[in-house]
């Protein structure tokens, strides 16, 4: 029986789970992987197709791994970068390099070669795709929002019938908003590509990471602000969850536990946030870097011509408006997870009181295909089984980047890095600051702490971080790049942060007093 949890590549395409970790940073489950993969892939192929980059022979998707966009290893979704490297050679205006760098952080080692044929077909598609795109992503938002609500009503799925259906749906939607959350990315790292390439000539390079940002509508800075309220006693748990309930640990699998089933981690947050001053409200961080934002666009402005001036002015429209618009796409199909979540329970409890299932949280062992179809004659063996694997596999680490077939670290060997202490971590600059305090190392937020003004120090973020990022005096992460979730939110709340350090979570330890230098990309350990 095929693992559903483990591809077999062949030995050219290179893959890499950097960026990949950021949305799905867990081993998956045999259900939550098959939730994504045939939808993430059908949905890259239409957002690359709306772009101009493939053509409509291109859209299937193909059988073999090695001609995808993505794949699963010892239960780790994983980018094939070849062909996403392949794809950006396509656009003008960047390349495989420029976005290996931008998105997946990389040293830009890519060795690819431009595609100029696909250029007039992607001159004539994208500037239509991005007028269009920004009221379609809202408008799929908005109706993602309205039947979640429905969804993840109280007894709503009992039905198997409906269960399916529902889950289906979910499968549905969450295809339908990856497509256009997936061109806002591309259009993003375009933008950002040119405000870089303006910056490096004005004279100001790295001044990019502080242009971008201060546009507001970021949906997890709205997350913040909603737990600041709550904790000043302004609104309710219940209108809270009813708001951002489909947040939670392992959020991306339609296995995980989310905040509407178990609160307690949007409870100890409020705790926290309530111990702080009214100084630190998100309110008046957003408006700070909206500040900083506009003198660094009046410094820039300064250095350019008359005509230079209008190119950098729709560059940075273009960057301010979509990647806001990214992190929008991210959390409606992280709702859209949630929806499945729900008739997946339901069908899990089915299947437990009909004797097929030992327990009703083993569905989290079936495939989509066989919790929605008919589940395997002999579900006890296979669930044991795949278990054992999903065990054995959260014993493992990846490395960052493979080519061919991954081999496994096993997790006793990963905790130490060799590289010394004495040496400073470094990493990609993305929010400008220099910060000392106190480290703070967290694997799980959902289960540990952050003390108020502590240096967060993680391996990856997703959406449900957001809320430690206001508590934090600065963050240090160990995969990313100037675009990535964690990035993104630190410019918007204006925390120093240094991302892709790579090691940062092995190397520095909790209780240290570090300095980091969000603008040097540099992380020092003042006091072992």
């Amino acid at each position: 029986m095929r693992d559903p949890l483990h591809d077999r590549a062949g030995a050219a395409a290179q893959w890499t789970i950097v960026n990949t970790a950021e949305n799905f940073p867990d081993v998956a489950t045999p259900l939550g992987w098959t939730f994504w993969e045939r939808p993430i892939e059908a949905a890259m192929r239409g957002a690359f197709f709306d772009l101009g980059a493939l053509r409509r022979d291109e859209l299937g998707v193909p059988e073999s791994v090695d001609d995808r966009y993505s794949g699963v290893f010892f239960g780790r979704f994983t980018a094939n970068l070849t062909t996403l490297l392949e794809m950006a050679d396509r656009m003008p205006g960047t390349s495989g390099r420029a976005f290996e760098q931008q998105i997946f952080g990389g040293a830009g080692s890519w060795t690819g070669r431009a595609v100029p044929r696909r250029y007039p077909v992607v001159a004539v598609r994208l500037p239509t795709t991005a007028v269009r795109i920004p009221r379609r992503l809202r408008a799929l938002r908005n109706q993602i929002d309205t039947w979640w609500r429905g969804v993840v009503a109280p007894e709503a799925l009992e039905d198997p019938a409906r269960a399916r259906a529902a889950l289906r749906e979910a499968m549905r939607n969450f295809e339908r908003v990856m497509r256009p959350h997936v061109v806002c990315t591309m259009i993003g790292q375009l933008a950002y590509e040119r405000v870089s390439r303006i910056c490096a000539a004005a004279g100001l390079p790295g001044r990019e990471i502080e242009l971008i940002t201060g546009s507001g509508g970021v949906e997890e800075t709205t997350l913040a602000v909603d737990l600041w309220e709550l904790s000043r006693g302004r609104g309710t748990l219940a209108a809270f969850l009813a708001k951002h309930g489909y947040h939670g640990p392992s959020e991306a699998d339609v296995a995980g536990l989310s905040w509407r089933e178990d609160p307690k981690p949007v409870q100890r947050l409020v705790d926290s946030y309530r111990e702080m001053p009214e100084a630190a409200a998100p309110g008046m961080a957003l408006a700070a870097q909206r500040a900083r934002r506009d003198t660094a666009e009046r410094e820039l402005t300064a250095r350019l011509s008359r005509r230079e001036r209008l190119v950098a002015g729709r560059a940075l429209a273009l960057a301010r408006a979509f990647l806001p618009l990214r992190e929008l796409g991210k959390s409606a199909f992280v709702q859209s997870i949630d929806g499945g979540r729900a008739p997946a329970r339901a069908l899990g409890r089915r299947l437990a009181a009909e004797g097929v299932l030992d327990d009703p949280d083993d569905a989290r062992y079936l495939t989509v295909d066989e919790l929605l179809g008919a589940p395997p004659t002999d579900a006890a063996s296979v669930v044991a089984e795949r278990r054992r694997r999903y065990e054995e596999y959260c014993g493992y680490r990846l490395p960052d980047r493979w080519t061919g077939q991954p081999v496994p670290i096993p997790i006793e060997g990963w905790a130490d890095d060799p590289s010394g202490a004495a040496a400073p971590v470094t990493g990609i600059p993305v929010s400008p600051g220099v910060v000392e305090g106190v480290a703070r190392v967290i694997a799980d937020p959902h289960t540990e702490e952050l003390g108020i003004d502590e240096i967060l120090i993680c391996e990856t973020t997703d959406p449900s971080w957001a809320s430690f990022f206001l508590i934090a005096s600065a963050v240090v992460i160990d995969i990313g790049g100037p675009l990535s979730h964690g990035a993104i939110i630190a410019r918007e709340l204006g925390i120093p942060c240094v991302i892709n350090t790579r090691t940062g979570t092995r190397r520095l330890r909790t209780g240290q007093r570090i300095r980091v230098d969000g603008v040097a990309g540099t992380v020092e350990v003042l006091d072992p």
